[in-house]
C-alpha cells in the first residue's frame, strides 16, 4: 500500500551562506524522496534489540539505511541469530502490531523526525494496533510523552530477554531518508505535539542557547566565552536534560531565536514559530550532517550557520568538540537578530 508518492525536496540555502561554503550544502539542494509504503509482514520475529528477522535473515527494514545492514555493525549474524532463536524466551504475538523504528530511532532527533513521521502517516490505522518497541525505549524520557499525541491504543515493550513472533506486523517505510524530511508529514507531527503540550507558536520573542556542556562529545570547548557573548544579546541558556519533553516543546514554541551546536537539542527547532531563526555551530568540514539545515527549511525557519574548528585537528564531526570564534559568533548573532 502506497502511503506517499515519490517526491522531490528542495531546501532553501542558508541565510548567511559564505563564499566557499556551498560545498557543505549543494548536494542537499535537490533530493528525491522515495515513495513510502505500508508493508504487511507475516510470521516475523521482532527482537528486544530492535531487529526484525525471518528465516535466519535480518530484514532490511531493521536499518536506517540499507548499507548499515552489511557494515561492521551488522556483522556477527550467527551469534545474533543464536541469541535470538536459542537464548531468549520466544513468544507468539497474535494481535496486529505496528513497527516504526530502526537501529537509529532511539536518538531524540531520529525518534521525532524518522519514527514519529512513520507513525503519523498510519496514525488512524495504528489506533487499532499494538505499537511494539524494543525494551530500551521504555527508559527514554521522550518516547511515551510524545506518543500521547497520537492516540495509540497500546504500547508493548519487548523485554530484554524476549523475542516476539508477530503473526501480522505492519511496517510503514520511512517518509523520507534520515536527514531529509517530507514537509507535510514533519509539520503534521509538529502540530500534534504542540497541541498536546500547549505550545504557543504565536508568542515567540525568546532567545535561547541550548548547551551541550554535559554531553560526552561534540561539546563547545570554550563555552564560557560563547555564553558570555550570547548573554550580551539577552540569550537564555538551556540544558535540555533539565526539562521534560513537554517543557522542551513549550520553551521552543516561545522562542524566536535559537543557537546551539550540532546535537539532539537542535531538534527542538521543530516547535519554533514559522519565521523564527536558528544558528547552528557546526564542524568546519562537515558536509554529511545536514539534518538541521533541511529541517529548518521544511519548518519554515531562517537557517544560519557558523563553521568551527575541531578541538583535535582532523577529528570526525560525529565526535569532535568544537572551538567557536567568538568575534565571528557576535557578527553572526547580529545577522540573525537583524541588527
Amino acid at each position: 500500500m502506497v502511503l506517499l508518492p515519490e517526491r522531490v525536496s528542495r531546501p532553501r540555502l542558508p541565510a548567511n551562506l559564505q563564499t566557499g561554503d556551498l560545498g557543505l550544502f549543494d548536494h542537499e539542494l535537490e533530493r528525491v524522496l522515495p515513495r513510502a509504503e505500508l508493508l504487511k509482514m507475516h510470521d516475523v520475529w521482532a527482537s528486544s534489540d530492535g531487529f526484525l528477522f525471518k528465516g535466519g535473515r535480518v530484514l532490511p527494514e531493521s536499518f536506517a539505511f540499507p548499507f548499515l545492514q552489511t557494515d561492521g555493525r551488522a556483522r556477527g549474524a550467527i551469534k545474533f541469530l543464536a541469541r535470538n532463536y536459542l537464548l531468549r524466551e520466544r513468544r507468539k504475538f497474535e494481535p496486529g502490531a505496528a513497527w516504526i523504528v530502526d537501529n537509529w530511532s532511539h536518538g531524540y532527533f531520529h525518534w521525532l523526525a524518522d519514527a514519529l513521521t512513520r507513525l503519523y502517516v498510519i496514525k488512524e490505522f495504528a489506533r487499532d494496533l499494538v505499537l511494539l518497541l524494543p525494551h530500551r525505549y521504555a527508559a527514554l524520557h521522550f518516547v511515551q510523552p510524545s506518543l500521547k499525541a497520537f492516540g495509540v491504543r497500546e504500547v508493548k515493550f519487548i523485554g530484554r530477554d524476549e523475542v516476539f513472533l508477530c503473526r501480522n506486523l505492519f511496517v510503514p517505510t520511512h517518509t523520507a531518508p534520515p536527514g531529509n524530511h517530507d514537509a507535510g508529514v514533519i509539520n503534521g507531527v509538529r502540530d500534534l505535539l504542540l497541541a498536546e503540550y500547549g505550545g504557543d507558536t504565536g508568542a515567540g520573542g525568546e532567545r535561547i542557547y541550548i548547551s551541550r556542556g554535559r554531553a560526552r562529545r561534540r561539546k563547545i570547548v570554550n563555552e564560557e566565552e560563547v555564553v558570555a557573548a550570547l548573554r550580551e544579546f539577552d540569550f537564555r541558556v538551556i540544558h535540555a536534560e533539565d526539562h521534560s519533553f513537554g517543557e522542551q516543546v513549550r520553551i521552543a514554541s516561545r522562542a524566536s531565536y535559537l543557537v546551539s551546536n550540532h546535537g539532539a537539542g537542535l531538534t527542538n527547532m521543530l516547535f519554533m514559530p514559522a519565521g523564527a531563526s536558528v544558528l547552528e555551530l557546526r564542524h568546519e568540514a562537515d558536509r554529511v550532517n545536514n539534518c538541521y539545515f533541511t529541517l529548518a527549511s521544511v519548518a519554515r525557519l531562517n537557517y544560519f550557520y557558523q563553521t568551527c574548528e575541531p578541538e583535535t585537528p582532523g577529528e570526525d564531526a560525529h565526535t569532535a568538540n568544537l572551538r567557536v570564534d567568538v568575534a565571528t559568533l557576535k557578527a553572526n548573532v547580529k545577522l540573525v537578530l537583524g541588527m
